[in-house]
């Protein structure tokens, strides 16, 4: 069977706010995210505002820089995503199976 995040712990002793914390975990790294996506879209915004306000006195490979490393931080951004994806899919098996083992007992 696979090894989920929480099966160190025993899942009688954990209270409602063990459980509420790992989904605060989860909503943290989703505000994250967003301020990935934030932070690509700005420079790709200040990179186009660059080119058109500096064309012809700058190198213009220059500004094309803006848009490396706005690719860069997208990157790292869907990166983290996803794997707080993968960690709340387990989350959320875990609690499922705390249910069915509760119900049998």
């Amino acid at each position: 069977m696979r090894h989920l995040p929480y099966d160190d712990y025993n899942k009688k002793e954990m209270v409602l706010r063990d459980f509420l914390a790992m989904d605060r975990t989860v909503f943290a790294g989703t505000r994250t995210f967003l301020g990935y996506i934030r932070v690509t879209l700005t420079l790709i915004i200040a990179t186009l505002i660059f080119i058109r306000v500096f064309n012809g006195y700058l190198e213009d490979h220059l500004f094309y820089l803006g848009f490396v490393l706005a690719l860069i931080s997208l990157a790292a951004g869907v990166s983290l995503y996803l794997k707080i994806k993968t960690h709340y899919k387990n989350l959320q098996r875990m609690e499922a199976y705390e249910k069915i083992e509760d119900d049998r007992q």
